[in-house]
């Protein structure tokens, strides 16, 4: 498993069992009780994508690369149309940026 595939099953397993704490920690604000479902889906996706891409070639990288990049873009959407959620929302866009570009080195 690369590097990057450890890193996306660690964050994603942080999203499905902390996604409160997680949260405070890269945002600085607490997640309501609908933010928290939508952190541990997100960590389900990223655990799953995780496992798909280590055992693929880079035909499912690039693929992997792609959906992180759709995350980010529907991030970017949240962001623009949702003040509360746009500090949470701009901070994953980010990450799914990074990963994103990660999947396409």
């Amino acid at each position: 498993m690369r590097p990057l595939e450890m890193l996306r099953a660690a964050y994603g397993v942080t999203e499905l069992l902390a996604p409160g704490s997680l949260e405070r920690l890269l945002v600085g604000t607490v997640a309501d009780d609908r933010a928290r479902v939508v952190i541990r889906i997100l960590g389900a996706r990223h655990l799953l994508q995780a496992m798909v891409t280590a055992r693929g070639g880079p035909t499912l990288r690039r693929l992997g690369g792609g959906v992180d990049t759709l995350h980010a873009l529907s991030m970017a959407a949240l962001a623009a149309t949702d003040p509360k959620r746009r500090r949470a929302a701009a901070v994953n866009a980010a990450i799914a940026l990074a990963f994103a570009a990660g999947e396409w080195r």
